[in-house]
């Protein structure tokens, strides 16, 4: 597998996955099309985000998205693990902890964080092998208009 950094030439095909992706029981809703695009272009500039592809001999097979927050209570910049996505007929293979490798070794940070569906079973698994564990704090959102 490779993992390289998403380019512009990879609009359309990452558009169709992370439109497969909202669409999976992964995520509790959809999200608007704009709002991928705009990722889209955000990633392309790399300050707040990256997102990675996944592919097996030049062919897509999923994408990793990882931001950056500071976090004083982790003494810096942490990770973000935001979305992993691996096509059906490729799952099981590696491609989630290979990404996970990808990210630990190129972006030293003091703390790496995620979230997951409880009842995805198979991510919680692989999570809690790479050293993640619940945190014990509930994660909150205020939606606001204006994006």
């Amino acid at each position: 597998m490779t993992i390289r950094q998403l380019t512009r030439g990879d609009r359309e095909e990452y558009l169709k996955m992370s439109s497969e992706f909202y669409a999976s029981p992964a995520v509790l809703s959809d999200v608007p099309p704009s709002y991928r695009e705009n990722a889209f272009e955000e990633f392309l500039r790399g300050t707040h985000a990256r997102c990675f592809m996944f592919e097996e001999q030049s062919l897509p097979v999923g994408y990793g998205i990882i931001t950056f927050l500071y976090m004083q209570e982790a003494g810096g910049m942490c990770v973000f693990f935001d979305e992993i996505y691996v096509r059906e007929g490729f799952r099981s293979r590696g491609y989630g902890r290979q990404f996970f490798d990808h990210v630990f070794k190129n972006f030293p940070a003091p703390r790496y964080l995620l979230e997951v569906e409880p009842e995805n079973v198979r991510a919680v698994a692989l999570y809690k092998r790479l050293g993640f564990d619940r945190r014990g704090y509930e994660l909150m959102e205020a939606v606001r208009g204006g994006v």
